[in-house]
């Protein structure tokens, strides 16, 4: 019996011979649906496509996770580095040491600089930084000790050349003949890099990671970065990681850094779509006038139906039906526009974001989800089945006798 259902469903919204308005209405129910989708579907895609972005910018720029002793500097670091870098997952493995300190020419009266100064393996730290592919004029495999390098942002801030002299005011302490005194050394610019994330190019310098241990008066490692396969195996190589050193260290990585930002971005991924759907709940109101308008205009086969042996069920579910089919074409319709349009901006990188608002973003990512797209496709469809329960259920109310004798 539902074919029966269908047919009948099928043979009311494409009849002809009358009902102009009840068609215009439903055209109007159908582009609804289909604009709503079309705006749901791009609004998640871009949602997702700046949390991809993001996290693949984090992902690469540095280290995914970083390990670290509980007393403090790593004991044994060779030790340590080998069995990381044996851990099933791990990609690769450097050590490095970090220091606060004020950044100024040797000979400019200029004020200092505040920065971030993290001494690296030349060997190896390109391995587990992206950023360190980007430096300019020479690889910085090639960074000797007493050299530093520079981030762009830096650089350009305080008019500082390749190959000037820079002194470095580190934030520790040394024993004068006039009491403490803050540790100063002058490094040579042996280059600067540029990773278009202005946090890092603004306020970060890379100098050896043996100039860093005499800077702490240490041998030892601070922490070690590691750098796993993908975003979504960190977790399995951190507690691999932690199993073979040992309960002495710990880990650190991107997504504990930066879980506020990771969940505002959700948040407002389902607000946005939130209220990109209220567009489909509007044209909801179309198809229950619709419907309504059309219950009126066929009253009376309704009474014919009803007197030949269907069920009051039966035509309600004609009705729902037909509520179903007007969200499925505006569905259809509106993922047939979304998705390739998402695909082809997305590809070609056909959407230029200005560089001053997304200094580590040129283009508007569009990244759709399967989920996500199950989920705008279901959404119509449900909110059409609840818009034509009323007008089902006046449809299956309709009294046969009263309906025949009314015409």
């Amino acid at each position: 019996m539902r074919l029966f259902e269908a047919f009948v469903a099928h043979r009311y919204l494409r009849t002809r011979k009358k009902g102009a308005f009840v068609r215009v209405m439903v055209r109007f129910a159908r582009f609804g649906v289909a604009l709503g989708v079309f705006a749901m579907v791009v609004g998640m895609a871009i949602a997702n496509g700046f949390q991809k972005e993001i996290e693949r910018n984090l992902f690469t720029a540095t280290a995914p996770f970083t390990v670290a002793h509980r007393m403090g500097e790593i004991p044994d670091t060779p030790d340590a580095l080998r069995r990381i870098r044996e851990t099933p997952g791990v990609v690769a493995a450097s050590p490095f040491r970090l220091e606060k300190g004020l950044l100024k020419l040797s000979d400019s009266a200029t004020p200092a600089n505040p920065i971030q100064v993290v001494g690296i393996d030349p060997a190896t730290a390109r391995q587990t930084s992206s950023i360190l592919e980007q430096v300019r004029p020479v690889p910085v495999e090639q960074l000797k000790e007493g050299e530093i390098l520079l981030g762009a942002g830096v650089a350009d801030a305080a008019q500082i050349p390749v190959g000037a002299t820079v002194a470095v005011i580190f934030v520790r302490l040394d024993v004068g003949l006039s009491g403490f005194q803050p540790r100063l050394m002058a490094f040579r610019v042996a280059g600067t890099f540029q990773s278009h994330i202005s946090e890092y190019d603004k306020n970060w310098a890379y100098i050896h990671i043996e100039d860093a241990k005499r800077i702490a008066a240490s041998e030892q490692a601070e922490m070690i970065g590691v750098r796993t396969r993908d975003f979504q195996s960190i977790d399995t190589v951190k507690g691999a990681v932690l199993k073979t050193l040992g309960g002495a260290y710990l880990t650190h990585d991107l997504r504990e850094q930066n879980r506020q930002l990771f969940s505002a971005l959700r948040l407002e991924k389902w607000i946005a779509s939130a209220l990109l759907s209220l567009i489909v709940l509007v044209s909801a109101f179309n198809i229950v006038a619709s419907l309504v308008i059309l219950v009126t205009e066929k009253r009376r086969d309704l009474g014919v139906l009803l007197a030949l042996g269907a069920t009051p069920r039966q035509v309600a579910r004609i009705f729902e039906l037909q509520g179903i089919r007007i969200a499925a074409v505006g569905t259809a319709w509106g993922m047939a526009v979304a998705i390739p349009f998402c695909f082809v901006a997305d590809h070609f990188k056909l959407i230029k974001l200005p560089e001053a608002v997304y200094d580590f973003l040129t283009y508007l990512p569009l990244k759709m989800a399967v989920g996500d797209l199950v989920i705008v496709a279901i959404f119509p469809m449900l909110v059409a089945w609840l818009a034509s329960r009323y007008p089902a259920r006046r449809a299956s109310s309709v009294d046969p006798v009263n309906a025949l004798r009314a015409e």
